[in-house]
């Protein structure tokens, strides 16, 4: 039996453009889960239009979500609806929150279409990292309208489901309430004899946990579901049908996304049109251009997350000599350990297919549509379109030009073909230039491309930072250390824009300790709810901005490895161990740190210092001093000993 929640109908004369509608609301202005919207009376054929992913887009991705308002106000769909993560969230500022909100309503409120919203992970999940924690949930039945809901259009049904009911609880499901609800949607969709489809942000049919194939199946079987459409993986991809159910995901639409179009990562609309006939077609279009809608499928995807993720395919092996203490153009050979995890060869470059070289800033890639393979400047077809997604992402502290211009490296050096399934090393004669200063790694933008089951090459960007053989050397004051960068060993799209940390360290004048002087540009310091003795897992992921001390030396009972929160109250050093830190308001803090380890312990020393970045968000940020976070050690070496 439904709930009475699920029984309210609201009859719209006329829904207002480019907003939520006016939904029925309880006494305290949030929208009730579970009711229909009628929507006004359509033409008879019917194209709707789909908003992907937003979320953790910089401001770079605001453009993206008003040139596909400005599209959409051209194709003219009968209604608009999203996947979700409208906004970054993911905060404990409810200002935060709905200033993200605002910006979101202000773009797609210039539709001329209907605008239906659904819930993601990113809209209603709180910052505190408390499951369940509902204070974004009510803010987003307030400004977006309800978490599950279905609407009635003149040519098909489309029901809106809530994939994030745990509000960060890891296991996914949906709850009795909901399936309740869906059951009763679902049968009377179906007596309406048209197209019926579902949106979710989560593809919850992936979550074992959810149990799909026995709940939620049968019933989309049943009714005669037409398709099933979620986001969330920020990558385009085609499932296979399931007993007459089309499965999709959906990319991104402002969204963050740091790959080429053929691994499904692309800023698009989705539209699904609805015929009078009862058929119902799923379609994709960047600007300009219209996509099929298995342009890239999930067995191509996945051969992408496998030469990305946990591991990238190409690795670092050995150190190369520090720029910084070179006095001339030196040689040397960058090795690389390359596993082909995947069913098909990969080939690994320098110089993939596509890559558009820009003199004066960042590359660009091309993308051959349908309808040729050419590139701009050649004959070939000329359908196509250039992705600035390498110039997007480029920051000088995480992409950095500067640190890819310590290397010079001879075109061709690098062409390696790996067979399926294996593994190799490789070797690259490079020349690394000398450097002076507070000075980067050097980075080599490496590539895996693979051809997948259209024939097209698709190159894998596998930006790497190689290790280099580095010696911090104490000094006497701050006038005699050196500033070392801490940086973002492995790239990451989540890293914060901001500039690297650097650290001196110096011996202190009774030769008793090492002292640990740290300058972080951070714009937000971010202090965790509450302070306790850290355990791995806070080590590992502290819910605060945050410093990370190791130190490792034969003549130590045992090696030191401390973490402290400089903002979060109570926060407490180890015993033995002082720390001091300022701020300096919106450009940064300081730390002064000063570690019991006499000198006859640093002279066989070696450290690691990861610096954390929070920003009072859901996710925490490292960098860190050498490689290999913190596995990772340089040794120290002691000042020299002055004669008399």
């Amino acid at each position: 039996m439904l709930s009475a929640a699920a029984l309210i109908v609201l009859t719209l004369a006329t829904t207002s453009a480019g907003a939520p509608p006016h939904f029925q609301a309880d006494g305290n202005g949030r929208a009730t889960d579970g009711q229909v919207v009628k929507d006004g009376a359509r033409p008879r054929v019917q194209r709707i239009a789909i908003l992907p992913d937003r979320t953790t887009g910089r401001a770079w991705g605001i453009p993206y979500l008003l040139a596909a308002v400005e599209d959409l106000n051209i194709v003219r769909p009968d209604a608009v609806f999203t996947v979700g993560d409208m906004v970054q969230g993911y905060t404990r500022s409810t200002s935060l929150w709905n200033t993200e909100v605002d910006e979101y309503l202000g773009a797609v409120g210039k539709l001329s279409a209907a605008f239906y919203p659904t819930a993601g992970n990113h809209d209603v999940i709180s910052g505190t990292r408390t499951a369940g924690d509902a204070t974004f949930a009510e803010q987003y039945r307030q400004r977006f309208g309800p978490v599950w809901y279905s609407v009635e259009l003149d040519l098909a049904t489309v029901l809106v489901l809530f994939s994030d009911e745990g509000l960060g609880d890891s296991k996914m499901g949906f709850s009795d309430a909901q399936m309740t609800w869906l059951s009763g949607a679902l049968q009377s969709a179906s007596k309406r004899n048209q197209p019926i489809f579902l949106l979710m942000h989560r593809p919850m049919w992936r979550y074992p946990s959810v149990k799909w194939n026995d709940r939620v199946q049968p019933l989309l079987e049943k009714a005669g579901v037409d398709a099933v459409i979620a986001g969330h993986f920020h990558a385009l991809q085609r499932e296979a049908d399931v007993g007459g159910v089309q499965y999709h995901i959906v990319g991104t639409c402002g969204g963050m996304i740091d790959q080429h179009p053929l691994a499904g990562q692309m800023q698009h609309l989705t539209f699904v049109d609805c015929t009078s006939e009862g058929a119902l077609r799923v379609w994709h279009q960047p600007v300009g251009l219209v996509l099929p809608e298995d342009f890239v499928i999930r067995a191509d995807q996945d051969r992408v997350y496998a030469l990305r993720d946990p591991v990238p395919a190409v690795r670092t092996d050995g150190k190369l000599p520090d720029p910084s203490t070179l006095t001339a153009p030196t040689e040397a050979v960058a090795r690389f350990v390359v596993k082909n995890p995947i069913d098909v060869p990969i080939h690994v470059t320098l110089d993939p297919p596509g890559v558009l070289r820009n003199a004066n800033g960042p590359s660009v890639w091309w993308t051959a549509g349908r309808a040729g393979q050419g590139t701009p400047g050649t004959t070939g077809g000329a359908n196509g379109w250039t992705s600035h997604t390498l110039a997007d992402v480029d920051y000088a502290s995480t992409m950095a030009t500067n640190a890819r211009s310590m290397l010079r490296v001879a075109s061709g050096a690098c062409e390696h073909d790996v067979p399926a399934k294996s593994e190799v090393t490789i070797e690259v004669p490079v020349t690394l230039m000398p450097q002076s200063g507070t000075i980067l790694a050097p980075q080599l933008d490496m590539y895996a491309t693979f051809v997948d089951s259209k024939g097209r090459t698709v190159p894998i960007y596998l930006p790497t930072r190689l290790p280099i053989d580095r010696t911090v050397q104490l000094g006497t004051d701050g006038a005699s250390a050196v500033s070392l960068p801490v940086l973002a060993w492995n790239y990451s799209p989540y890293d914060t824009r901001e500039e690297n940390p650097t650290v001196q360290f110096t011996r202190s004048a009774d030769g008793k300790k090492l002292i640990i002087d740290a300058l972080v540009p951070d714009q937000l310091q971010a202090a965790a709810p509450s302070w306790s003795a850290p355990d791995a897992k806070r080590k590992n992921d502290p819910h605060a901005d945050a410093i990370r001390v190791l130190i490792e030396s034969p003549a130590l009972a045992a090696p030191i490895d401390f973490l402290v929160e400089p903002f979060t109250t109570g926060c407490t050093a180890p015993d033995g161990v002082a720390m001091k830190c300022q701020t300096s308001a919106g450009t940064g803090w300081t730390a002064h740190i000063e570690v019991p380890l006499p000198a006859s312990a640093g002279a066989m020393a070696a450290i690691q210092v990861g610096i954390a970045d929070n920003d009072d968000t859901f996710h925490t940020q490292w960098r860190w001093l050498a490689p290999a976070a913190a596995a990772g050690r340089w040794r120290l070496a002691e000042p020299a000993v002055r004669s008399k």
